[in-house]
């Protein structure tokens, strides 16, 4: 692990493989990349919904982006132990501040000091760790149970309701700053309350089928849907920790190539929904796509529907750019060379064979877009020699 340290690409796939909750005995481990993946879709359909300006809805979702990467240093520590012990609080939240501006110096990012999004973003964190409470209750965890309707977020869900704000310094500041706004708090726990609440009626009514058809059944069920479907693997990947991968090599370049904020949240939009809607209609294992072209189709064409329905509903931009588009795509096939690699340097002769996605879009976007691969060959460069 002392080697993946230095390289970006190290931290990244430290945070695809460090559990959360450690406090706690689960059915089913979910990764900081997952969590992180949670947070980053709820990010992007509750910055619209407030009425955030441009920069602060950037900001907002790229403090959702980097917030779970820290932990790549701190690791998940006992909420337990946090809680009992102030001393111990105390401490950690110090170090917290220290390693958080690290983190960013070693990525080269910055992150938003604004203590309203940073409270905004510990709502999010909330709700998305609420949502990994009910799926173990789903899954009959009785350890859970108690925990069940005073989560985090409950307990953040009254503040809003008794009139409070949920502003919060960040980490690396001191003393909290003054809000330049005031957020409306009932509004997100509204729109937050509303999805959970749609997910649940889906599942008691239509069961599966209902669950499914919801935002937030298609957002839990890319934990559960693993890629390379029919390979033998040491490692499994779910699509979800694909995707904050490819969310965060998109937030990589953004900053290396100084695009845009208003382009920016187009991207990450884009890189975050590039695989949702596989939650709905599956995904098809890779000979299938490529022998039976009418079942490919019919599936891009039901996937194709139901993105246009989630932008619609939560007033999100897909990007037109040829050039935002092409930095999913390089970012979605580069993801699995990483892939290739992990399984690769673990013993596994099964992925021994050549990865033509990246040389597939090296040849699409070589000559129009240099700089992309350019960069992308940095992190890889880097990455290799810290393990080497």
């Amino acid at each position: 692990m002392d080697k993946l340290l230095p390289s970006k690409l190290g931290k990244l796939k430290i945070i695809c493989s460090l559990p959360l909750f450690s406090d706690s005995i689960c059915i089913k481990k979910q990764s900081a990349a997952e969590h992180g993946y949670t947070q980053i879709i709820l990010s992007m359909i509750l910055a619209p919904h407030l009425n955030l300006t441009i920069q602060e809805q950037c900001e907002f979702i790229e403090l959702s982006i980097f917030a779970e990467l820290p932990k790549t240093l701190l690791g998940d520590p006992s909420y337990h132990l946090r809680k009992n012990h102030p001393k111990v609080k105390e401490i950690y939240n110090q170090i917290r501040g220290k390693i958080w501006q690290e983190t960013e110096q070693s990525l080269g990012i910055e992150t938003t000091r604004n203590s309203e999004l940073f409270g905004l973003h510990e709502l999010v964190d909330a709700f998305a760790s609420k949502l990994y409470i009910e799926k173990e209750c789903l899954l009959g965890n009785q350890y859970f149970a108690a925990e069940r309707h005073k989560t985090h977020y409950d307990e953040k869900r009254k503040q809003v309701f008794a009139g409070q704000s949920l502003a919060k310094k960040h980490p690396c500041q001191e003393t909290m700053n003054a809000p330049a706004r005031r957020l409306e708090w009932k509004k997100a726990v509204d729109l937050l309350d509303e999805l959970f609440y749609e997910a649940n009626k889906g599942l008691q009514e239509d069961g599966i089928s209902g669950f499914s058809g919801t935002f937030l059944g298609m957002v839990e069920k890319l934990k559960e849907h693993y890629r390379y479907k029919g390979w033998s693997y040491h490692f499994q990947e779910s699509v979800g920790e694909h995707t904050f991968q490819v969310v965060f090599l998109c937030r990589l370049l953004a900053a290396k190539l100084n695009i845009p904020e208003a382009q920016r949240i187009q991207l990450y939009h884009a890189a975050a929904l590039h695989d949702l809607a596989e939650a709905y209609s599956s995904d098809l294992i890779y000979p299938i796509k490529i022998r039976e072209k009418e079942v490919d189709k019919l599936h891009r064409e039901i996937e194709e529907d139901i993105l246009q329905t989630i932008c619609k509903r939560f007033q999100l931009a897909w990007p037109t750019d040829r050039h935002l588009l092409a930095i999913v795509d390089i970012c979605d096939r580069f993801s699995s060379q990483i892939y290739f690699d992990r399984e690769t340097r673990s013993g596994n002769t099964h992925f021994n064979v050549p990865n033509s996605s990246m040389e597939f879009v090296r040849d699409l976007y070589g000559n129009e877009f240099p700089t992309l691969f350019h960069e992308l060959d940095n992190l890889w460069l880097e990455y290799v020699s810290s393990l080497s």
